[in-house]
């Protein structure tokens, strides 16, 4: 094991998920403890804790995001009210934010009309699809910032931006700071809350750029208020 260029991953990009599979001598046991002291938390023995399905649980919670299971939990009563189809898609979405480059997208995952789902996340309270994609994708953004080895270009182009403009706009306003300033300026708890807010705040989106740089014009899906959920 390569310990040096592992210690430089971890300081540089602590939220990297990262697994030791080692076996049981001397020589790995001694780097393993070097790596734990600065961060590695997750330690395979070969021939003992490896086999396939454990192994696989394991590789799954560590390349799971605590800020998205946070949100999706929050939001798990209003998900509740949503097609059970449009319910995984905006779990998807949360869950792999890079896959989404427009609020069709949305429909298309859950093999919905783009009208439907206006209709049923607005029922459900939980803004428009575009308001969701924008929200996944500075959630995870600010995941990513908090390591030091991403600069904000990085991380505009990790998410399938086109540009770090649109991502630095859309991030300001979701979070109200810039995404310079994020990693002295918010915690984790203040971001999960700022993002639950924003979806929450029904306002209009028409002037929000997407994430190709085009501002949408005025004859894009508008939601109806408050109508019950359409049936799955």
């Amino acid at each position: 094991m390569n310990v040096g260029a592992v210690a430089g991953l971890l300081k540089r990009y602590p939220s990297l998920p990262l697994i030791a599979y080692v076996t049981l001598h001397a020589p790995q046991f001694n780097a393993v403890a070097q790596l734990g002291r600065l961060g590695l938390k997750e330690v395979v023995l070969h021939h003992f804790d490896d086999a396939p399905e454990g192994f696989r649980e394991r590789i799954e919670r560590v390349e799971g995001n605590a800020l998205t299971h946070d949100v999706i939990e929050a939001l798990r009563d209003r998900l509740g009210q949503l097609p059970r189809q449009l319910s995984v898609a905006v779990e998807n979405l949360f869950d792999q934010p890079h896959r989404y480059t427009s609020a069709l997208d949305v429909g298309m995952e859950a093999g919905i009309a783009i009208v439907s789902v206006y209709r049923n996340l607005d029922a459900a309270e939980l803004g428009s699809p575009k308001r969701l994609l924008v929200a996944a994708k500075v959630l995870r953004g600010f995941s990513y910032l908090r390591d030091p080895g991403y600069s904000v270009l990085d991380v505009s182009i990790k998410l399938g931006y086109k540009t770090a403009r649109i991502f630095s706009q859309h991030w300001v306003s979701v979070f109200g700071v810039t995404p310079a300033r994020i990693r002295t300026r918010l915690t984790d708890e203040a971001a999960i809350e700022s993002v639950l807010r924003w979806l929450g705040a029904g306002d209009d989106d028409s002037s929000l750029a997407d994430d190709l740089g085009h501002v949408p014009g005025h004859n894009a899906p508008r939601p109806r208020r408050r109508r019950k959920p359409e049936p799955s």
